[in-house]
């Protein structure tokens, strides 16, 4: 038989915004009542086009003025949601497991470019905002599966491209779960938290926000589309349903099995990345594009039962689970940092593994700095090269050992220790820097000032 021609489900044009889509099939919300946007069987092979997370906010240009001033209520634009029935026409039914096989994937034609940034401190901020308040911005230019960027130069790599956000949609009693533990969050933690002895202005959970929300085939300003903006749930973190959990692993030959909480299960994705380095440190981290996902299912009835035991006091309280495909980059040698639950103004933490990867990304920033970067540069590549986080120890009190693994081969120098030291003088070669627009506001007064990012 002839190769299958995947089946359109979502298409868009790259040169147009998420607004500007004349397609009515992105959301950038969790809702059940969002409305399917088409219907598979399952074994068919089906094709799905995604705009770049932000909805197209981002240019392909050497300013960060765009990422500073990015509108975060429009985040995540999602293509779907997709209905998925058996082959009889059967919906997969709440309590199913949905099997969802990543066959191919990739950039769109035309749109081969893609970003790495770091948000404002007063505007979504990041795992370092402390370190590297400012808004910065990198663009790197795909040629096959390799990517560089002319504001890093000095590195290549090929890419693990995988969409950042999949997942099935929430009940509403699962949504109201969501929605009451996060707003408990809110209204008994504080305004900032404290992280590594340094007060965060980053926001405890991101609650239903109608403003900025796109909600599919559900028209703007009519009954239904407000009462859905007001419950539905923001996209930023990963939950029971899957969603925006950023594991680089998700790619091409990979297997996931999600919980199916609504009839249809209602699949959406979105939030592709040509490559990721584990913990997508800097936020806007990965290396952000559209991008296209060929995909195919199988319902696993009554899976969850089956395969899935309850973390919490009620049935909904699962995760999905995954198979790692067989392609990836094949690397042989690695330069390892490892970081303890110390913080960077000594004070000791008892297993915090926060801390310690804290600890191993900054003295893996302040070690590549050496060799011609600065720790802006440093701090984005950390976010989208393929590196490997590992929480390589838990059980030695008081201190959890975290490790961040960076594959030699993707620098054009040996920046392994040698004698006499890193490049100096004539042999330091400069790097440039990224865009960047300084931050305005004042800085937390425990910041070490040896290890700032400027």
């Amino acid at each position: 038989m002839p190769p299958r021609t995947p089946i359109p489900i979502v298409t868009v044009d790259v040169k147009k915004t998420a607004e500007e889509q004349t397609t009515t099939s992105l959301h950038n919300r969790w809702h059940p009542d969002i409305p399917p946007v088409g219907t598979v069987k399952e074994g068919d092979l089906f094709r799905v086009e995604t705009v770049e997370w932000t909805g197209g906010q981002i240019r392909d240009d050497d300013s960060a003025e765009d990422v500073k001033n990015v509108d975060l209520t429009k985040v995540h634009n999602l293509s779907g949601p997709v209905a998925v029935t058996d082959v009889s026409g059967e919906p997969a039914h709440p309590g199913d497991l949905l099997m969802v096989e990543i066959c191919n994937l990739g950039p769109l034609p035309g749109d081969e470019w893609g970003f790495t940034g770091t948000f404002d401190r007063e505007n979504g901020g990041g795992f370092l905002t402390d370190h590297f308040p400012s808004a910065t911005k990198a663009i790197w230019e795909f040629e096959g599966i390799y990517t560089s960027s002319r504001h890093i130069p000095g590195v290549r790599f090929p890419g693990i491209i995988h969409p950042g956000l999949i997942g099935t949609a929430p009940s509403k009693e699962l949504l109201d779960i969501w929605n009451q533990r996060e707003g408990e969050l809110v209204a008994n933690g504080p305004d900032a938290l404290t992280l590594g002895g340094v007060l965060h202005t980053r926001p405890l959970a991101l609650l239903p926000e109608p403003k900025g929300a796109l909600l599919g085939k559900l028209q703007k300003g009519s009954a239904d589309w407000e009462r859905v903006a007001g419950e539905a749930a923001r996209t930023i973190p990963g939950r029971e349903n899957g969603g925006n959990c950023d594991i680089k692993n998700l790619s091409r030959g990979c297997r996931v099995y999600f919980p199916v909480f609504v009839e249809g299960a209602n699949l959406s994705m979105g939030d592709m990345h040509f490559s990721q380095g584990d913990g997508e440190v800097s936020f806007c981290g990965a290396i952000e594009m559209s991008g296209f996902l060929e995909l195919r299912c199988e319902i696993l009835r009554g899976g969850m039962e089956q395969y899935l035991t309850p973390m919490g006091p009620t049935k909904l309280h699962v995760n999905p689970i995954f198979e790692i495909g067989p392609l990836e980059p094949r690397f042989s040698e690695w330069l390892v940092f490892e970081g303890l639950s110390v913080d960077e103004t000594g004070k000791q933490h008892y297993l915090d593994a926060t801390v310690a990867f804290k600890r191993a990304v900054l003295n893996c920033i302040d070690y590549l700095s050496k060799f011609g970067y600065t720790k802006e540069q440093v701090y984005l590549l950390l976010s989208c090269c393929p590196c490997e986080g590992r929480l390589s120890g838990i059980v030695d009190v008081p201190n959890a050992c975290a490790t961040l693994a960076i594959p030699i081969a993707i620098f054009d120098q040996d920046i392994r220790p040698k004698k006499g030291g890193p490049p100096v003088g004539p042999r330091l070669i400069k790097r440039g820097d990224v865009p960047k627009v300084p931050y305005e506001g004042s800085l937390p007064i425990a910041i070490n000032p040896c290890c700032h990012g400027h």
